[in-house]
């Protein structure tokens, strides 16, 4: 993990929070997925008297940001599919598995993704499943979404530069691997993360083996 900027060592709990609600939470023994950086700098200006705050809506990202929000998608539908599977709790049959698996050998082959190649890749995700487990899916990612929204509600992330604004942060936390996946699609919107090492590609490499079971 990287190390936070001197003064704010009383958030190092909060920052690992922040860590697992990025990659999911795993059962005990399992494979813990490399630990990626998050954003430099960590306050807790205290408790609010509202409840928590509602995730900032996909249309006030700007720029560069919306652009990745497909990828960013993707990566996080895969992340929601291992933790499902590995927990039991989505137990796709034979014909199933068969074609989530060509889709995920899609991915980890794919030597570049984009926003137009991740949204067709992710609706053929969606597609594999019958109903009722894309109704499980659709509920995980809103749970993780509830959690984030907590979150987000009790802490303000601080940049060098100042406050990050709530869409970013809310798109950092909901992203396998944080604030470094997501500023190296903005830096290079076509990269396949599932092709570097990291979060992402251990994700998929644990997926796809469990699909084998």
């Amino acid at each position: 993990m990287a190390r936070l900027l001197p003064g704010f060592s009383a958030a190092r709990s909060v920052t690992a929070t922040l860590l697992s609600l990025s990659l999911g939470t795993g059962s005990a023994g399992a494979t813990t997925p490399p630990r990626t950086p998050l954003e430099p700098g960590l306050v807790t200006p205290g408790v609010p008297q509202a409840g928590p705050r509602p995730l900032p809506p996909t249309n006030s990202l700007t720029g560069s940001l919306a652009d990745v929000k497909p990828t960013t998608g993707l990566l996080t539908t895969v992340s929601g599919l291992r933790n499902l599977i590995r927990a039991g709790s989505l137990r796709p049959d034979a014909g199933t598995r068969a074609a989530l698996g060509e889709v995920l050998l899609k991915l980890r082959d794919a030597q570049t993704l984009g926003p137009q190649l991740s949204a067709q890749l992710q609706a053929e995700l969606l597609a594999t499943l019958t109903p009722a487990q894309g109704q499980s899916l659709r509920a995980h990612l809103r749970a993780r979404e509830a959690q984030v929204q907590g979150l987000l509600a009790r802490t303000r992330i601080a940049a060098p530069d100042g406050p990050v604004s709530p869409a970013r942060q809310a798109l950092h936390l909901l992203t396998p691997g944080g604030a470094a996946v997501v500023s190296a699609l903005v830096q290079t919107p076509d990269l396949n993360p599932y092709r570097a090492e990291g979060v992402n590609r251990e994700l998929l490499r644990t997926l796809l083996a469990l699909l084998e079971r």
